[in-house]
């Protein structure tokens, strides 16, 4: 297991709320455990749920997940 950090975005819009840290075998599954629903890996920036990065550094750009 790893741990990621998640930043949740409603309605395509950053919620302003720090990154929060999830344990999760993957990014995907990271996001999914805070939005409470499926999300997929393509979409439009209207449909960003979710930005994960992973604990260790540097950072990166991260993975963004999106409403289905």
């Amino acid at each position: 297991m790893q741990t990621f950090q998640v930043q949740l975005w409603a309605d395509g819009k950053w919620d302003g709320k720090p990154y929060q840290k999830v344990d999760a075998e993957t990014a995907k599954e990271a996001a999914e455990k805070l939005c409470g629903r499926a999300l997929s890996e393509t979409g439009s920036n209207y449909q960003i749920r979710a930005r994960v990065h992973h604990m260790t550094f540097p950072r990166g750009d991260g993975a963004i997940f999106y409403e289905t």
